[in-house]
């Protein structure tokens, strides 16, 4: 039988805890689990928008410039550009 690593109390951010059940499995934790209710109400919604090679290189860029994601960087050129636009 393999031993289980203690389930930390609590975890570095969301990803020291996404590396963690990456590795994990919940099943082995469920004696330490604490059964919760909760309602959710998801409205946000994403599309997939295809963009081409050459702008998706320079938003790679700047995101690794600034430390955030693509997604971030284009999501808030795309917000300045459409609000402004409007």
């Amino acid at each position: 039988m393999n031993k289980v690593k203690k389930l930390p109390d609590e975890f570095g951010g969301d990803e020291a805890a996404g590396k963690f059940w990456d590795t994990h499995s919940s099943a082995d934790y469920e004696d330490e689990m604490t059964e919760v209710e909760m309602e959710v109400d998801i409205r946000r919604r994403t599309f997939l928008v295809p963009v081409s090679d050459r702008i998706y290189r320079i938003a790679k860029k700047r995101a690794a410039a600034k430390r955030c994601s693509v997604q971030a960087i284009i999501n808030t050129l795309l917000r300045r550009d459409l609000v402004q636009a409007r």
